[in-house]
């Protein structure tokens, strides 16, 4: 029986990865920064994992001292571990750069034999974002490691999307642009397989994306059908949301680096490999039963 460690195991992804791997079965160890978050429900329909796993360690990648011994015994390190919005303790760097390279020279002193890490599609575009920026810094330090490895490029998760239904309902709907830039994001449990795949694939990178292609338009269109409302609908000028992005950074950095990622997605089409059966109309209908 492989091993594994999932790194990140409370997200949205983290906690898909989990399941995945207990449904082929992995024996799992879930790395955790936030007991609360352990014992409850994932954002989003992603799975409650305080079930599902071997085993725990309660821990913050950030401080090397809370996760020694981490990868003791494991065959496999999968890590989605990164900042998704902003903590005001710790920036992209701290936790998407060091806290895996923490957990990757864990890894190499336990003689993991694979390391699978979820990065970004088309990082290349996008290498004035912060996280990006500290996404990759790793991705190079882990392909140096004497360790193999596979890096996972997604599109947008459903997560990040998922706001639109609620958005909808609450009568007030906002994009940046003329909303036409294209892209297929992806579900949780659909990517998860991709990852768990990866554990046995030759391949050094993996690009990814859902089954379907919208404009973003096209989401808020079906997201506006599915509420059954009709909301005020918003587009901030490109001039006028790059504006703002500059303000943001001169008082709050970590808010600013958010913002940055939005706007800069709003202006190029991301349309990877599709992949997966999952349907933005279905899990919109989901979002329609969530409370307000």
């Amino acid at each position: 029986m492989k091993k594994v460690l999932v790194a990140g195991a409370t997200g949205y992804l983290g906690r898909y990865a989990v399941q995945e791997f207990k449904n082929r079965g992995y024996w799992v160890r879930a790395l955790v920064r936030n007991p609360e978050k352990f014992k409850k429900p994932g954002p989003f329909f992603a799975p409650e994992i305080d079930t599902l796993v071997d085993d725990v360690v309660f821990g913050d990648a950030t401080k090397p001292e809370t996760i020694a011994g981490l990868c003791d015994g494991i065959d496999v390190v999968f890590s989605s571990l990164g900042m998704i919005k902003p903590d005001f303790e710790h920036d992209n760097f701290d936790v998407d750069y060091q806290g895996n390279m923490n957990i990757l020279a864990e890894a190499l002193k336990a003689g993991v034999k694979k390391f699978v890490y979820v990065s970004v599609f088309d990082a290349h575009r996008m290498m004035n974002i912060p996280n990006v920026q500290a996404h990759e810094k790793f991705v190079r330090e882990l392909q140096a490691a004497k360790i193999e490895s596979t890096i996972i490029r997604p599109n947008g998760f459903f997560s990040e999307i998922g706001q639109f239904v609620a958005r909808a309902r609450r009568g007030f709907m906002l994009w940046i642009g003329d909303g036409y830039n294209r892209q297929n994001p992806i579900h949780g449990a659909d990517l998860a397989k991709v990852c768990a795949d990866a554990v046995d694939s030759s391949e050094k990178e993996i690009e990814v994306g859902g089954p379907e292609v919208f404009t973003y338009r096209e989401m808020v269109d079906l997201a506006i059908e599915i509420a059954g409302t009709q909301p005020v609908q918003v587009s901030l000028p490109f001039w006028l949301a790059d504006g703002i992005v500059g303000v943001l950074g001169l008082f709050n950095r970590d808010v600013h680096d958010v913002a940055l990622f939005a706007t800069t997605l709003s202006k190029m089409d991301f349309v990877s490999p599709k992949y997966g059966t999952h349907r933005l109309r279905d899990f919109f209908n989901e979002c329609k039963l969530l409370p307000l």
